[in-house]
């Protein structure tokens, strides 16, 4: 059963639908919005020419460059208390590093993509073969650390991929295309990267959605002043009208990317590991850097 499959059993909210408990401002359920990633499409008006189909005054929520053992738990905390679902999109060293938090991200029932494995903040500085190993590197972390969660909770991880930084290249798109993976962009974003207090986050991320109207917002799980200003900013939101959606693959994309040639998701077995010293080179071509370059609106 695909990821969005698994999310539409659950049942979406309806009228007369149970109120969240601990928001009765919401409903109890994150509607799911099914996205298409046939061929990979690339999606969020900030970059390309289409985004995923969003009614008016409707928001997706993603967090990047998680998890974190210090941030990520209270973001997911948040969400709960507000009956948010969101999408998390993984950086792989830590994923290795924190699979515990990967298996809880998934097991509370939000969706999941990759971040890379190092999160270089620019693909294109790399070789065609190295940027490659990165993407596919971390799509298996994220998959060795779901490796001994139930089947439900491995389906979250979902053929969705974000450039570090958003920087792109047609040629790593044109290769992600091939095995179905659809690239995951933005409408805008909040600035939480920068050094600017809570109050000032919520106040870039109100003004740019007001700004839209409608689209994917992102945001980061390693950042403090993220989670100290989000209940707040979800609370605003819903005030001024907006409502929050999950985005999740259509049915079927799982298995369409997994049944790709020389796939980057893998639904049957456990990723193996890099042999030793491909691993290694991989390990010393960068530190992790987690601040995009260039400028989210």
């Amino acid at each position: 059963m695909g990821l969005c499959a698994a999310l539409l059993c659950a049942g979406l909210p309806a009228k007369g639908a149970p109120a969240c408990p601990t928001d009765p401002a919401a409903k109890a359920e994150t509607p799911v919005l099914p996205v298409a990633t046939a061929g990979g499409p690339a999606y969020g008006t900030m970059q390309y020419p289409v985004t995923v189909k969003l009614a008016p005054k409707q928001v997706a929520l993603t967090f990047d460059d998680g998890p974190n053992p210090e941030t990520t738990p209270q973001i997911l905390d948040i969400l709960d208390r507000h009956c948010v679902k969101a999408t998390f999109f993984m950086v792989g060293i830590y994923a290795e590093r924190h699979p515990e938090i990967v298996r809880e991200v998934a097991a509370r029932g939000h969706t999941i993509g990759n971040h890379t494995w190092s999160h270089p903040n620019n693909l294109r500085h790399l070789s065609g073969a190295s940027a490659q190993r990165e993407i596919r590197r971390g799509f298996e972390a994220i998959e060795s650390a779901l490796a001994s969660a139930p089947e439900a909770h491995r389906e979250r991880l979902s053929p969705f991929f974000r450039f570090p930084g958003l920087n792109d290249s047609k040629a790593l798109i044109a290769w992600l295309g091939k095995r179905h993976i659809a690239t995951i962009s933005c409408e805008f974003g909040s600035d939480d990267w920068r050094p600017i207090s809570p109050a000032e986050v919520k106040r870039r991320a109100l003004r740019n959605i007001s700004s839209v109207g409608q689209g994917i917002i992102i945001l980061h799980d390693t950042k403090p002043r993220t989670a100290a200003m989000l209940s707040g900013l979800i609370t605003e939101l819903r005030a001024r009208g907006y409502e929050f959606v999950q985005l999740a693959p259509e049915d079927g994309a799982r298995e369409m990317a997994a049944a790709a040639s020389d796939p980057l998701l893998r639904i049957h077995r456990h990723a193996e590991a890099e042999p030793p010293a491909q691993a290694a080179a991989l390990d010393a071509l960068t530190i992790p850097s987690l601040e995009p370059q260039g400028e989210l609106r």
